[in-house]
């Protein structure tokens, strides 16, 4: 829990007439473009050796009638090759017992329906992560199975924050993971940390607290501590990361 001004348009496109009746002289022809994908935003860094990347999630859906149940989802995602983002099939992708579902982008995603009355909903994760990935031709068949879920991070510092002072925002908790991101959000604003599970400390200066909560917002502001595992498995000298994350939300106010 990843764009081009009409002028510039205007502008290349009459440079590529202008290149092209040029081209039409000398009777050669001009190739399009070749597009880069660009990398999928993750809320971790995920290192530059990756071919490719699968996500265990588990975060509160909270109802109208202010129920909270707490989803399991997943998501995979695997390249041609590390910094080269065209998407490849990896053949029947599976986390625990759920399936996960190709997307028109190429990537692989489970996004549970969250239940009301059920204390959790979607894949469960009470023994951890277990991996299935079939394989094909771009892509090693594998398993692979994180025991440990990373624990809830419990917000221990104050949730009344004053737009005029720095942040510090603490925390306890988050066993089996390797660090904690910190968002603090609002409308569409976030100002996002990472620190160490074990550190509990996160700080935010008092600029990033006053660019949170915009003039006459009546939304609610929010801090969501997600705390998670990264491991990684290399498998016919491609590696590729698996990440188990826990997410606990807070919502906060801002003066």
């Amino acid at each position: 829990m990843k764009k081009t001004g009409l002028v510039i348009l205007v502008l290349l496109s009459f440079l590529a007439c202008k290149k092209k009746e040029k081209d039409s002289d000398s009777g050669s022809t001009v190739p399009p473009p070749v597009s880069t994908p660009l990398a999928p935003v993750f809320f971790i860094n995920i290192p530059s050796d990756a071919y490719g990347v699968l996500m265990a999630s588990r975060f509160p859906y909270t109802f109208s009638n202010n129920f909270v149940t707490l989803k399991g989802d997943a998501s995979a995602f695997f390249y041609t090759a590390p910094g080269d983002y065209h998407y490849v099939d990896a053949g029947v992708v599976k986390c625990n017992d759920s399936l996960l579902t190709k997307q028109s982008s190429g990537a692989y995603v489970f996004n549970s329906k969250a239940k009301n009355g059920q204390a959790t909903s979607g894949t469960n994760y009470s023994l951890g992560s277990a991996w299935s990935v079939a394989g094909t031709s771009g892509v090693p068949a594998f398993t692979y199975s994180i025991t440990n879920f990373p624990t809830d991070a419990f917000l221990t510092s104050s949730i009344l924050l004053n737009k005029t002072a720095p942040y510090i925002a603490t925390f306890n908790g988050a066993s089996n993971s390797d660090s904690v991101v910190v968002l603090l959000g609002c409308d569409s604003v976030m100002q996002k940390q990472t620190v160490s599970a074990s550190s509990g400390i996160c700080n935010f200066t008092q600029a990033q607290v006053a660019s949170v909560k915009k003039a006459g917002s009546v939304n609610k502001e929010y801090i969501n501590l997600i705390s998670y595992r990264i491991q990684s498995n290399t498998v016919s000298g491609k590696k590729y990361y698996l990440v188990n994350s826990n997410t606990a939300t807070y919502t906060v106010n801002i003066q």
